[in-house]
């Protein structure tokens, strides 16, 4: 039984393949014939040189259409269909409401629009739609930034109206400035330029200029005359200007003239300015003066044109100095030198002490590097300065290679004595203070050496300061003074004031980088009522902790001390990927010398942040 159902399966098997392979063969898919061409088609087709053979005739297939139908009672869906989305009743995109501290709906959309204008320089168009503000603020804010703008097109008359209506915005010194830059005795009366300066001294040559030329057109000849001349010498005036004026006060310049407007622009770095006075100089003064510049734009011809300088010419100061500068910044320290042991010392002959102590200063680093101790001081001691910051830091650094490497601490105290004598900001004072209590004590002077340690230690904020007085107490804590007081009153009124009120806006809208000057400007405004706290609480509160560094930092200079806004407190982290970090004060150190916490911080060489680190070492 078993044997004969094999067999069937068997058999059956056998049938199917036969009947499949059969089957196959009728269904089997053969290339239809490519069709016969007629002669005409062949001469068409290499008429137009086609190389491939005609495409073969494709058969064309209806596609089959199955009908499904579904019985009523089927429920089943062998696929998922999604559900349809809920309709949401009521609920809609609103715009985004911004509300400002001080301004309308209306007028913070208009100052958001205008500024926009200003940052595309699209003045026009920002002080037209500044103009349709109901506050005013916002008007007085674009038209003070535009007036700002070099090469604007206002003319003096919005200048003036500007200056009257907002006398107390900031720097309005620099407005007045370039308000002297559109004066014209063509389109303004002579009249009205003498009654505007008043009793004001003109802030550039090109205003003292034109008001000597106001004073010469009313009948004031010899003092307008004056006026020109001193105006001339230091007057920035670009090419087309400088042709434009040499013409108009031909007859009242003479040579000496053009001879101090050299001397001036040469002492003053101005080589391109110089270059274009150079064809109007007097020739023996024209080889001078062209040395003098090529030393200073490092440009060729330098020896050809230094032999060709007049002998009488051969030690003056200004070439000196120029080419003193000119080697040093070519690492010729020994060249250098040479120049600086040969010239004679004084104010008379030097001219410009202040900026040969420059000079001094570097190469004397330079031989100190060289362990050549005598002759760097030398070179610093004998700077030929008696007043200004320059002589004080003359006197500071002689006073330190005497004590630190010539080890002669009587000769270093009598420098650092004219130091502390010549100086007044706390960090200077303190750092006086501290190397005379530094001088006393090698001298075995205790009682000297702690009355200037302890004067030292008034100025606890300074480095000195805190050096001083670990000196008197090593294992000792001290304690910072308290921040003043403000007045209440005044502080109501303060935050009423209309840059107050711009301040407020241009964080709102982002644009907190604009806040600088006006921060500067309102910390000034009631010093002994605490306007400088105000401003600097301020800067705090709309984030730019380095505005109020910097407002805290000019106090300090007066020695007015506000602690909690010039040193930041911000949170920093104990461990970075299971590593410890150093200590908070260490980092908010850093911080705040680096980038005053300014996190937008970009450095001119690339470093970055707040820390102001290079990418490739971040």
């Amino acid at each position: 039984m078993f044997k004969n159902l094999l067999y069937f399966i068997v058999l059956i098997s056998i049938i199917s393949i036969n009947f499949t392979s059969a089957n196959s063969e009728d269904k089997k898919i053969l290339p239809i014939k490519k069709p016969n061409l007629t002669a005409e088609e062949i001469e068409q087709k290499l008429s137009i040189n086609i190389l491939r053979p005609l495409e073969k005739p494709k058969e064309k297939v209806e596609p089959e259409i199955e009908e499904i139908k579904l019985e009523p009672s089927e429920t089943k869906i062998a696929f998922i269909i999604p559900k349809k989305k809920p309709i949401i009743i009521g609920k809609t995109e609103s715009e985004k409401v911004e509300i400002s501290k001080y301004y309308n709906k209306k007028d913070f959309a208009i100052a958001k629009k205008a500024i926009a204008e200003m940052e595309k320089s699209q003045w026009s168009k920002a002080l037209s739609t500044s103009s349709r503000a109901k506050d005013k603020s916002i008007n007085n804010f674009i038209q003070w930034s535009y007036l700002l703008t070099n090469g604007n097109q206002a003319s003096f008359f919005d200048y003036l109206t500007f200056i009257d209506k907002n006398n107390d915005y900031p720097r309005i010194d620099r407005i007045r400035y370039l308000a002297e830059q559109k004066l014209d005795t063509k389109e303004i009366s002579p009249k009205k330029i003498i009654n505007w300066f008043g009793n004001n001294e003109p802030l550039s040559g090109f205003g003292k200029m034109i008001l000597g030329e106001s004073n010469i057109l009313i009948g004031n000849v010899e003092l307008g005359k004056k006026q020109i001349k001193e105006g001339w010498k230091e007057a920035d005036l670009s090419a087309n200007q400088l042709k434009f004026f040499r013409s108009k006060f031909k007859k009242y310049l003479d040579e000496k003239d053009y001879i101090n407007r050299a001397e001036y622009l040469a002492w003053n770095n101005k080589y391109w300015d110089l270059k274009r006075i150079l064809p109007y100089l007097p020739k023996d003064y024209e080889l001078l003066y062209n040395a003098r510049q090529l030393l200073m734009s490092k440009s060729y011809g330098i020896d050809e044109a230094i032999k060709n300088v007049p002998d009488k010419f051969v030690n003056d100061a200004g070439l000196n100095y120029d080419r003193l500068k000119w080697r040093r910044k070519r690492g010729r320290i020994d060249a250098s030198v040479e120049i600086l042991l040969n010239v004679k010392n004084t104010k008379d002959y030097l001219v410009r002490p202040d900026l040969w102590w420059e000079e001094r200063e570097i190469i004397s680093r330079s031989l100190i590097y060289d362990k050549k101790f005598e002759l760097a001081y030398k070179i610093s001691s004998n700077h030929g300065l008696t007043e200004g910051s320059e002589f004080a830091e003359a006197e500071w650094m002689s006073g330190w290679i005497a004590l630190s490497f010539l080890k002669d601490p009587l000769l270093a105290k009598d420098h650092f004595l004219n130091f502390y004598k010549n100086v007044s900001y706390p960090i200077s004072t303190a750092r006086g203070a501290y190397w005379l209590g530094r001088a006393f004590k090698t001298l075995k002077d205790k009682e000297q050496s702690n009355k200037w340690f302890e004067e030292a230690t008034k100025y606890l904020t300074t480095y000195y300061g805190q050096l001083a007085f670990i000196e008197l107490n090593p294992k000792g804590n001290f304690e910072l003074e308290k921040d003043m007081e403000v007045d209440t009153k005044y502080k109501i009124n303060f935050y009423d004031k209309e840059l107050v009120k711009i301040i407020y806006l241009l964080d709102e809208l982002d644009k907190d980088k604009y806040t600088k000057n006006i921060l500067r400007h309102i910390a000034n405004d009631n010093v002994a009522a605490g306007s400088e706290i105000l401003a600097a609480e301020l800067a705090t509160n709309i984030g730019r902790f380095d505005y109020a560094i910097q407002i805290s930092k000019i106090a300090s200079y007066e020695k007015r001390f506000h602690n909690k806004y010039n040193y930041p407190i911000i949170s920093t982290p104990k461990l970075i990927n299971d590593r410890k970090i150093p200590e908070s004060a260490f980092i908010l150190s850093i911080i705040r010398q680096e980038s005053e916490f300014d996190m937008s911080a970009n450095s001119h060489a690339g470093a970055k942040g707040l820390m102001q680190l290079m990418p490739y070492t971040a």
